[in-house]
């Protein structure tokens, strides 16, 4: 019997195509791959974009509150040492600032991109910066809101409540408004919204930083 004779030059050529077409599919499964990683980066950086957005317009607005009770409660404290009271004026004031507004962000895409593993799709920058948002200048105002709620409540409420009908916004205890106590009090929550301000600032500032990032 004779022995085929084998056309290697057929066989080569065979195994050829067989590999560009095994690295055509992976080529192309890879760029699939890529692509898909990069459409899910904007939707989690638009995604973002909203969160620091709506972040932001509740910074702004707080940042305005707390502004306003500075300068109302220091317009009161002025008022009494210059023995120039408007009671119905300073009442109105008084119920006014019993709101003080605090900061608690909204970090669901953060949170969601933490916890399923996908904070690795974002550069090195972007997330250094947004651990450093979240976890340390997010974090810290809402720990410092929750301390300042409290001394809000132990100081201002309760000083309030010894001196303001909350019913009709009037004076009731005109004596207690020229007391040492009573000024120290004032200027303790005076003290506190400066600081806050400075804490939303700061949280301001890095979240119009970030959004340049995105």
């Amino acid at each position: 019997m004779h022995k085929k004779k084998i056309n290697w030059r057929y066989a080569l050529g065979e195994i050829m195509i067989v590999s560009i077409g095994i690295l055509l599919a992976f080529g192309i499964n890879k760029c699939s791959s890529n692509l898909a990683d990069a459409r899910e980066e904007q939707e989690y950086k638009s995604s973002l974009r909203a969160d620091l957005k709506e972040n932001l317009k509740s910074i702004s607005r707080i940042i305005k509150l707390q502004e306003l009770k500075v300068k109302e409660l220091s317009f009161v404290l002025e008022a009494i040492d210059k023995n120039k009271i408007n009671q119905d004026s300073i009442g109105s004031i008084l119920y006014r600032q019993r709101k003080s507004p605090t900061f608690f962000p909204i970090s669901g895409t953060f949170k969601s991109l933490v916890s399923q593993g996908e904070i690795g799709i974002l550069n090195t920058e972007l997330k250094r910066e947004l651990f450093n948002l979240y976890d340390t200048q997010y974090n810290r105002s809402e720990y410092n809101g929750e301390l300042y709620d409290k001394i809000y409540v132990d100081v201002y409420d309760k000083e309030i409540g010894n001196i303001l009908d909350f019913k009709s916004h009037q004076i009731t205890n005109s004596a207690r408004l020229e007391t040492a106590e009573f000024k120290k009090s004032l200027l303790t929550i005076i003290d506190e919204a400066q600081s806050y301000i400075k804490l939303m600032e700061t949280c301001k500032s890095e979240s119009e930083e970030i959004l340049q990032l995105l």
